[in-house]
Parts: structure tokens; C-alpha cells; sequence
């Protein structure tokens, strides 16, 4: 597997700015802690815009789609040293989405006036946000090719192809995914139904592709799951 030919655009988003220390740590000069515990919301879909984004210090958040009828699809799961919330900031429209702590979480919350006086002083920190702007759209836009092009079982077989490659810890089998993702989270991420995602995980056990136990997927056979998806 060369991970060196592999772009980052799995949905599972960590830490993005370890190639920026001092960016970074500027960034943290600036910006205060707040402490969520896991299930609060930090912004709800349609909730108008704050003058501040946050990066996240410690912890987890889900970025999701709630429809009017309650269902959700998640868009993108986050870990340390990654931005989000920066779109409606800037753009000083309502959040599109909801944005909730996982998990025990403290968030760096960033004025964007802060921000700006920070940009005239130290160019380069502005980076952080075309770096954080770049990785969402291409992940957005390579998920958009997946649901259009291909069926059910191929969208959970390119799920777990791109968080084996991004999260994927070394075995002597393969690529272990040990993060807590659940089924139901990969059905929300790929758009179905938890039973789709059983069924598929199933067949891709059959074909002794992965092996799935509980929270934890290990994947024997990259290429051949590359292979089984088709496209890439």
C-alpha cells in the first residue's frame, strides 16, 4: 500500500495542521477553551452565524445534516488540531449544518476579528483556512462522485478503502481501523441504511477482504479492496 500516492479525503478529519507548528501555535495565542461534554450541540443547522470558529484542542465532533423529518447524515468526523465552522464566519450566513461533541471535547473558540489582526501581523497563518477549505472540498467533491457512481456495497467498501488508508493502524494481517466507528456511523457517512452497511460488511467478510468485530474493522486486502470498488 503507498500511502505517499494517497490524497487525504476520508470523512474521518484529524489532525491537519502538524505541517504548520508555528501557525498553529499562533492560532492557540489568540483563541480561549471551552469544555463540551459529548452529545452537546455546538451549533444547530440554520442557527445564525457567530464571529468566531473553532479548532478543536482535545476530542471528537461530528459535522451532520438533520433533515426535517430527524434523520441524519454525517458529513464529516473530526479529531484534534482541526478547524471547522470557519465557512459561516466568513460568509456571516446561517451554519448549514450542526456541528455536536462526541465525546468529552475542549474547542479553541477564534474571534474572527482576532483572526484577521492575526492575518495582517502573520500572513501565512491565513493558509491554515485555504488548507482547511481545500481538504472539505475535496472530500465533498470525491463524495459526490462515490454516491453518483457507485451502488451500496461499493460506497461501504470505498468508506472503509479511505479510513483504512487515513486511520488504518499496521498488522500483521493488514490495516486495523480501531477508532470507535460504528456501522450506523459509516451509514450515516456513506448516506444508508445500517442494515445496507451490515449486509456489505458481511459479503466483504465473505470475500476475506475484512474482518469485522464489534467497533473495530481490519482490513486484509487493500488492493483487492481497491479492486472490488472499481473505480479508484
Amino acid at each position: 500500500m503507498d500511502r505517499n500516492s494517497y490524497i487525504p479525503d476520508s470523512p474521518y478529519l484529524t489532525d491537519n495542521l502538524t505541517d504548520h507548528p508555528e501557525e498553529l501555535s499562533l492560532i492557540l495565542s489568540i483563541s480561549k477553551p471551552k469544555r463540551y461534554k459529548a452529545g452537546s450541540l455546538v451549533y444547530v443547522q440554520g442557527e445564525e452565524s457567530k464571529p468566531y470558529f473553532y479548532l478543536i484542542e482535545q476530542g471528537k465532533v461530528k459535522i451532520s445534516l438533520l433533515s426535517k423529518g430527524g434523520s441524519e447524515r454525517i458529513i464529516i468526523i473530526q479529531e484534534k488540531n482541526t478547524l471547522f465552522g470557519y465557512a459561516a464566519t466568513f460568509d456571516g450566513h446561517p451554519y448549514f449544518h450542526t456541528a455536536t461533541a462526541v465525546e468529552e471535547t475542549i474547542l479553541r473558540i477564534i474571534h474572527i476579528n482576532d483572526f484577521l489582526n492575526l492575518v495582517d501581523k502573520h500572513p501565512k497563518v491565513g493558509l491554515l483556512i485555504v488548507v482547511a477549505f481545500a481538504r472539505v472540498t475535496r472530500m465533498l467533491v470525491l463524495q459526490i462522485e462515490a454516491f453518483s457512481f457507485l451502488d451500496a456495497e461499493k460506497r461501504v467498501a470505498h468508506m472503509i478503502y479511505k479510513l483504512a488508508f487515513e486511520i488504518g493502524q499496521k498488522t500483521p494481517r493488514g490495516l486495523l481501523i480501531a477508532k470507535k466507528v460504528t456501522q450506523e456511523d459509516i451509514a450515516r457517512l456513506a448516506g444508508l441504511s445500517r442494515v445496507s452497511v451490515s449486509l456489505a460488511l458481511n459479503h466483504l467478510e465473505d470475500l476475506d477482504i475484512l474482518r469485522k468485530k464489534r467497533n473495530i474493522i481490519e482490513v486484509f486486502d487493500i488492493k483487492k479492496l481497491k479492486d472490488f470498488i472499481g473505480y479508484l
